[in-house]
């Protein structure tokens, strides 16, 4: 009788966990698709996810926390090198430090004397990149304290979210004037769907076709169930074509790509298929007819001129005025190397020195790519923590494509995992998805995903709660 009541014990306890991460991830998703530090929602986010965490993080086990200490120092470092740019500093440092030359300046024909200042030449902006931190690390808190069961069930939380997201894009399309803009952007129509940004939503909707891969692969209890999970994966990674195209995001294209070539390395056909095996011929029509079909709904999406992406794909590059910024922003870079301009002073440093033929009447929030950013305000602690995440990644991703497979195991969604930071990355490159709290939960669910499939599970104490 006890041991059933400890086992029954366990299983709500799991339960409790399982749907905490859902309502956390249901918040995120609602309020944390944007990365601007004056969105009003994060008012409210903000310090949730910071008790959440908290409570996640008192509440793990000894043998949890001694199992995850890789990811809990990283992210301890990380969070503890964002602080260092916030401590005060005597003047004999501050003012050799390089770049600090005009703000010298400035206080010395203001008459302020010699001021004790941060290494951060935005303070209120490295505060805000502080508090960002707290929306991923509640959510990498969480989710590592699920067993393996509990982890699988969070696959097809985000497969909904994207899809969610397509769909409310398609809505704003049709509004015309913002109507479905949960950001309240009135006057901007665009397929940002759950995010202020299209680029973040297309990005996130190119990380669906592999998640698909992975979950139709899983074993189900009938052929008949195994056979419907291939056809609903079929036609929602179809769906996503149109999606992805009516953002007119040529991130999100380029994801899409990578993200339907990596489904198919994913995929593995479940043991109750493998075993009730079709004639070749038979196999081969529903790949083909697929095939047709994302050619048709492409082709029509284009000719309805909401292929967008495709015209700004092949527009003149020279245009863009992101890849215009990348030289100036890495001048600055340079100009305040090795230490950096402070996590977060990106907006305010660039005004100081953008040139002048890049002048408009719109503002730089961010470099739209997050590696040469990190190398301006992070300096080379900020860059090396990135070759640090970089290394982990190909490390563990080298371990969990060279281990044997097995439907609805551990390695399946390390793999998936794989793809998702990589598409990500890549991402990165011409944009931040990753300063968006919801992409970084997201990415946050995704590195404990590789890390657990890379290391082997570990064994929960369910006494622990």
């Amino acid at each position: 009788m006890a041991g059933n009541r400890r086992r029954t014990a366990g299983r709500l306890q799991g339960t409790r966990k399982a749907w905490g991460i859902f309502a956390l991830l249901t918040v995120i998703f609602l309020f944390g698709g944007g990365s601007r530090g004056d969105i009003a929602y994060l008012i409210l986010l903000r310090p949730l996810t910071v008790m959440v965490g908290a409570y996640a993080l008192w509440r793990m086990t000894r043998e949890e926390r001694r199992g995850a200490w890789p990811l809990l120092a990283f992210l301890g470092i990380a969070t503890l090198l964002i602080l260092s740019h916030l401590l005060p500093l005597p003047p004999p440092i501050w003012t050799r430090l390089p770049g600090r030359e005009i703000v010298v300046e400035i206080d010395r024909m203001a008459g302020l004397g010699l001021v004790w200042r941060p290494l951060s030449l935005s303070p209120s902006d490295t505060w805000n990149a502080l508090f960002s931190m707290s929306v991923p690390s509640a959510v990498l808190l969480l989710t590592l304290r699920l067993d393996e069961k509990e982890r699988w069930t969070i696959l097809p939380f985000l497969i909904v979210a994207a899809l969610v997201s397509g769909l409310l894009g398609i809505l704003q399309i049709m509004g015309g004037d913002g109507t479905f803009n949960i950001y309240g952007l009135r006057g901007e129509v665009t397929a940002s769907g759950l995010f202020t940004n299209r680029n973040h939503a297309a990005v996130f909707l190119g990380c669906v076709p592999p998640m698909l891969a992975v979950w139709a692969s899983n074993d189900a209890v009938t052929v008949q169930r195994a056979r419907f999970h291939q056809l609903a994966a079929g036609a929602i990674a179809l769906a996503t074509i149109p999606l992805i195209l009516v953002t007119g995001s040529r991130a999100g294209l380029i994801a899409g790509v990578i993200g339907f070539a990596a489904a198919m390395a994913l995929y593995r056909a479940p043991a109750l298929l493998a075993e009730a095996r079709r004639p070749a011929k038979h196999r081969v029509l529903p790949y083909a007819l697929a095939g047709v079909v994302a050619v048709v709904l492409a082709a029509v999406t284009v000719l309805m001129s909401r292929g967008e992406a495709f015209d700004r794909l092949f527009a003149h590059g020279g245009s863009e005025i992101r890849f215009r910024m990348w030289g100036p922003i890495a001048q600055i870079g340079a100009r305040y190397f090795p230490f950096g301009s402070g996590f977060g002073s990106f907006e305010r440093v660039y005004q100081v020195y953008e040139p002048n033929a890049q002048l408009r009447t719109t503002y730089a929030n961010h470099a739209h790519n997050d590696w040469l950013e990190m190398y301006m305000t992070g300096g080379v602690p900020g860059i090396l923590l990135l070759v640090v995440a970089f290394v982990g990644w190909a490390a563990m991703s080298y371990s969990v494509w060279r281990k044997p497979l097995a439907a609805g195991g551990e390695v399946a969604l390390g793999r998936l995992a794989t793809v998702m930071i990589l598409i990500l990355g890549i991402a990165s490159l011409g944009d931040y998805p990753l300063r968006v709290p919801s992409l970084a939960s997201v990415a946050a669910v995704a590195v404990v995903w590789l890390y657990r499939a890379a290391l082997g599970r570990l064994g929960h104490t369910r006494s622990g709660g």
